[in-house]
């Protein structure tokens, strides 16, 4: 689908919402530049008189300038440096997506997957169980131990996606590997995938963001495979130069020069920690940095002032009310449905995101083509006028024995806001007498990601990044086979949903393939594995000299390491 095609759709089904995104004005950077809506609005489309529609991507035709440093500031900054293992943006985006590559990545422009250290697109021929790809030859790797600048091989590849495989629920994308049967390197520029079944999403679950391609000798330590800075190790344009979990990264150009010409222009970039909002937005105005996220409610600040760039983007991120199935009280579907439908969901974008989100359901609107239609969601359990759903959902207690409600632990983190989300669930679960004691686990969100891989939790307020397509938002976090669902931390189990998700994941036809990917969405609302609650936009504000900018509804930071320049 073309870029414009998925913003219409995009677009077209956020304009008939009440969801606030921003005052006024009009931004117009990238590919997802798009006319702001006004506050208020009268549900047709429309808000203080300014119709909602897309904008065309700002095109220039100047010749990008090589030099500077790219400045960026936000967090946190958390304490994995694994890419196969971390679970959190900044030392994917912000510091691999620099160092590394992909086999196949996301197209910042299409969305569609592309080939990166592929040559080209696999060929896939029979019946769609054996991919085999070619590889650039002119790819190498950076030249540092253990790898000194030789040529990306296929062993490489093997080596990278056997140790993503064999991580298990270690990785959070192991199980999008769990239908490759096998990987051979054929010879040094041909790597042949051969599946148990055709796997329609595989090569976007390579363009994931935590797939990057890792040298050999790195990938086969095994389960610690990356420690220290000295581990990672890239065949993309910079190379990393420090890092300290909570304080910073930088990346510097590698001396030897990138092997894809013409891009990746900068000297160096550096990353600044920062969770607060208001001291994020300080360093932009104050030029301390170049670019920076910020909830709605900031960015509205930035609005018709010529210094600065908006741009904005569906996030593939889920605010979720995890579950922990293997509980007594919640192997009761009833009480999992109750819990559910107390999520004011919208109070969560309105409150805690200042309007910058989405109440949504299993999938999130960055894979707009797969949601259920916006007028059948209305009508599901958790998502009709609250008053009904919390009378139903108290009916649902009772008839579970828990009429006067209970007494649990729910686990967070001061991290993403997900702290400020699960004030939102305590506070909900209250108005049925359920009386929630937070857990907050610190800053660092892989503790959380820990403890939940380990079952030590029964209900958390947490958050899930997925990619845009529907094996990274449904199969590996609903399928009951922990081979397949290694994100089902709550061990959810439904063979109705296990035998769905299989048969559309083998399905290469999109048309075919959605009215099953519908039908799971229904089913999980109406019997819930987490309680999911939406999605927040993605806001991003960049310094006026910052070219090339781009915001997607993916999790990428090469559009910046390849394509973003500094002018003057």
């Amino acid at each position: 689908m073309s870029s414009s095609n998925y913003w219409e759709h995009w677009w077209g089904r956020r304009s008939n919402r009440r969801q606030i995104i921003l005052s006024g004005g009009t931004v117009a950077v990238g590919a997802a530049s798009i006319a702001i809506a006004g506050c208020g609005g009268n549900g047709n489309g429309k808000g203080n008189g300014q119709t909602v529609t897309p904008q065309a991507p700002t095109k220039t035709t100047e010749t990008p300038v090589k030099g500077g440093t790219y400045r960026y500031i936000g967090g946190p900054i958390g304490g994995n440096l694994d890419i196969h293992r971390t679970n959190t943006p900044f030392e994917s985006a912000g510091l691999w997506h620099w160092v590394g590559n992909f086999l196949m990545r996301f197209n910042k422009d299409t969305y569609q997957s592309e080939p990166d250290l592929a040559a080209s697109n696999p060929e896939i021929p029979g019946d769609g169980t054996v991919l085999t790809f070619k590889l650039r030859p002119e790819a190498k790797w950076q030249n540092k131990a253990p790898v000194n600048g030789r040529a990306v091989t296929a062993e490489d590849v093997k080596a990278s996606f056997e140790h993503i495989k064999s991580l298990g629920q270690l990785s959070p994308r192991s199980g999008n590997y769990a239908n490759v049967d096998s990987i051979t390197a054929i010879d040094p520029q041909t790597v042949q995938f051969k599946l148990k079944a055709p796997q329609a999403d595989l090569l976007n679950a390579m363009a994931d963001q935590y797939d990057i391609v890792i040298p050999k000798e790195i990938a086969d330590r095994g389960q610690e495979a990356i420690k220290t800075l000295e581990d990672v190790v890239g065949s993309g344009p910079y190379e990393a130069v420090n890092y300290a979990a909570g304080q910073g990264m930088e990346v510097k150009a590698r001396p030897d020069g990138y092997w894809k010409p013409n891009t990746a222009w900068w000297n160096n970039a550096v990353w600044t920690n920062q969770v607060d909002n208001q001291q994020k937005s300080n360093a932009l105005r104050t030029g301390q940095v170049d670019a920076t996220d910020l909830p709605a409610d900031l960015v509205r600040q930035y609005e018709n002032d010529n210094k600065f760039k908006i741009a904005f983007a569906p996030n593939p991120t889920r605010e979720c009310l995890l579950i922990n199935h293997t509980k007594d009280r919640y192997k009761d579907g009833r009480v999992r449905q109750a819990l559910s439908m107390m999520l004011d969901r919208n109070l969560v974008y309105r409150n805690v995101y200042a309007g910058g989100g989405i109440a949504g359901g299993p999938m999130t609107p960055a894979a707009a083509n797969w949601l259920l239609p916006e007028t059948e969601l209305k009508t599901l359990p958790g998502f009709r006028d609250r008053a009904t759903d919390l009378k139903e959902a108290k009916a649902l207690l009772d008839a579970a024995g828990l009429g006067s409600g209970f007494e649990e632990s729910i686990m967070t983190a001061t991290a993403f806001s997900v702290n400020l989300v699960t004030d939102v669930i305590v506070q909900n679960a209250n108005e049925l007498g359920i009386k929630l004691t937070i857990d907050n686990v610190g800053t660092d969100f892989n503790t959380m990601l820990r403890r939940e891989v380990a079952g030590d939790f029964g209900l958390a307020g947490t958050l899930f990044l997925s990619g845009p397509y529907p094996d990274a938002q449904l199969l590996i976090y609903h399928h009951s086979n922990p081979a397949i669902g290694t994100r089902n931390y709550g061990k959810y189990a439904n063979p109705a949903v296990d035998a769905m998700l299989e048969k559309q994941s083998k399905i290469y036809n999109a048309a075919e393939r959605k009215p099953i990917v519908l039908d799971i969405q229904r089913e999980l609302i109406k019997n819930p594995g987490p309680g999911w609650i939406g999605s927040r936009i993605g806001y991003y504000v960049y310094s006026a000299a910052i070219q090339g900018v781009v915001a997607t509804p993916f999790l990428a930071g090469y559009p910046a390491a390849e394509t973003f320049w500094k002018k003057g």
